[in-house]
C-alpha cells in the first residue's frame, strides 16, 4: 500500500530507545471502516499542507503559472490572508495545529515545539494526552490517513499508534492506532501524491492529511524568491500541479465529487532561506483555501465569517484577542464539522466548530 513504509518503520524503530515504540504496521487495503460513512452529506475531507507557500507565490505565478490554486479560488472559498501559530512559524509546531486544534503555547497548547526528527511523542512533551482529527474519526468508525513528504512526519504515526493512541472513546472498540493509511516520504512530493490518489480511488478514506515538501526545501536552499523563473517559483508551480491532480481525481468521480471537500494550506511562509521569525508578516501570512461539495464558489472566506472572523490586515493577532482571524490550526475542527463529528476534546482554535464555507441559509419561521 505504501512505498515507504519500510522507510518509517526504520526510522520508527531508530528513535525506539527514546520513545519505545514498535515498528509501524501496515494497515491492511481495505481499512476496519471500509464500509463505514460519516453521518453528513460530506464523506471525505482531504486537508492539504503545502509547506512553505506564500500567498503572494499564487498571485505572482497567476492563473497561468498556478492554474489549480486560481480555479480553487474560482470554484471555492478562500483567503490569501490566513494565519499561522502565534508564537512559532515553522513546521511541526504548525502542522500539529492542524491535526490538533490548538495553539503550540499556553495553558490548552500542544507545546510541540520542536522541528527535527522526534525524540518524543506529542503527549510526551505535553504530559498529557493530545487528541486529534485522527482520534475523533477513527473512534467513529472513519478511515484515516496521512501522507507526508518529510521524515520528521513519523511523529504523526507515531503518537497515534496502538502503543500511544488513546483508548477508543466510542462503541464499538476500533482500537487504539487512530492513523489506518501512512507513507512518510523523504521529500518525495510524487510518492506523496501517488499515495494520495491511490487512496482517493473508490472513495476509501473519509480523512486525509496530505504534506507537500518540496516549496519549503526550495525556499531554504534558494530562498523565497519571487522573481520571474526563480527555483521557488517553480517549486510552487510543481504543488499547483499536485493540487490540480487531487481536484482532478474528485471532479472525474462523482461520487466524490458530490461528498468531498478539499482543504489546502500551509504552515509557514518564508522570507530569504528561512521563515523562523514569527513576527515577519511574510513568515506568518499564508492562504488557506476550499473546494467541494457545498462549498460557496469564488467566496471570500472573511465575509463569510463576519461574525466569527476578521480579517487581520497585517497585523499578527495573539490567540487572546476578541477577533480572531482564520488559521491553519481552524482546519481539524473544520474537517470535522464537514464529517458531521464533535470537536477535538481540547481543542480551541475553531472549538465552537462555526467556520462556514458557504452563506447560513435562515430558517423560514414554521418550516
Amino acid at each position: 500500500m505504501r512505498s515507504n513504509w519500510m522507510y518509517a518503520g526504520l526510522m520508527c524503530l531508530s528513535l525506539a530507545a527514546a520513545l519505545g515504540c514498535s515498528a509501524p504496521v501496515a494497515p491492511a487495503e481495505t481499512g476496519k471502516n471500509a464500509a463505514g460513512k460519516a453521518p453528513g452529506a460530506v464523506q471525505h475531507v482531504v486537508l492539504v499542507s503545502v509547506d512553505g507557500l506564500r500567498p503572494d507565490a499564487v498571485t505572482t505565478l497567476g492563473e497561468v503559472g498556478a492554474p489549480a490554486f486560481h480555479r480553487l479560488m474560482k470554484e471555492g472559498a478562500f483567503t490569501l490572508n490566513a494565519r499561522t501559530d502565534f508564537d512559532f512559524t515553522v513546521t511541526l509546531p504548525n502542522h500539529t495545529c492542524m491535526v490538533t486544534g490548538r495553539p503550540v503555547e499556553g495553558e490548552a497548547g500542544h507545546k510541540y515545539s520542536e522541528n527535527s526528527a522526534p525524540t518524543q511523542s506529542i503527549h510526551d512533551v505535553k504530559g498529557a494526552y493530545v487528541a486529534s482529527v485522527f482520534d475523533v474519526a477513527h473512534d467513529r468508525g472513519l478511515r484515516t490517513a496521512i501522507f507526508a513528504g518529510k521524515p520528521k512526519f513519523v511523529v504523526y504515526t507515531m503518537s497515534y499508534d496502538s502503543a500511544r493512541g488513546a483508548a477508543d472513546a466510542e462503541a464499538p472498540d476500533h482500537g487504539k492506532a487512530k492513523v489506518d493509511a501512512e507513507e512518510i516520504s523523504n521529500y518525495n512530493d510524487p510518492a506523496t501524491l501517488s499515495a494520495t490518489l491511490r487512496e482517493l480511488a473508490g472513495g476509501r478514506a473519509n480523512f486525509v492529511f496530505v504534506h507537500f515538501a518540496e516549496t519549503d526545501k526550495t525556499g531554504h536552499t534558494d530562498t523565497w524568491d519571487l522573481e520571474k523563473d526563480s527555483p521557488y517559483l517553480k517549486a510552487v508551480a510543481k504543488a499547483d500541479a499536485a493540487v490540480g491532480k487531487i481536484m482532478e481525481a474528485i471532479a472525474a468521480d462523482q461520487a466524490l465529487a458530490d461528498s468531498t471537500v478539499l482543504l489546502v494550506t500551509s504552515d509557514h511562509g518564508g522570507t530569504g532561506n528561512n521563515h523562523k521569525d514569527a513576527k515577519d508578516k511574510l513568515n506568518y501570512t499564508i492562504p488557506f483555501f476550499a473546494w467541494g461539495a457545498g462549498v460557496a464558489k469564488g467566496a471570500d472566506l472573511y465575509e463569510l465569517n463576519a461574525a466569527s472572523r476578521k480579517n487581520p490586515g497585517e497585523e499578527r493577532v495573539p490567540y487572546d484577542a476578541a477577533a480572531q482571524p482564520i488559521r491553519n490550526g481552524d482546519a481539524a475542527n473544520l474537517a470535522l464539522k464537514l464529517l458531521g463529528l464533535p470537536a477535538v476534546p481540547g481543542s480551541t482554535i475553531g472549538a465552537k466548530q462555526d467556520l462556514v464555507l458557504a452563506p447560513v441559509q435562515e430558517k423560514q419561521e414554521g418550516k
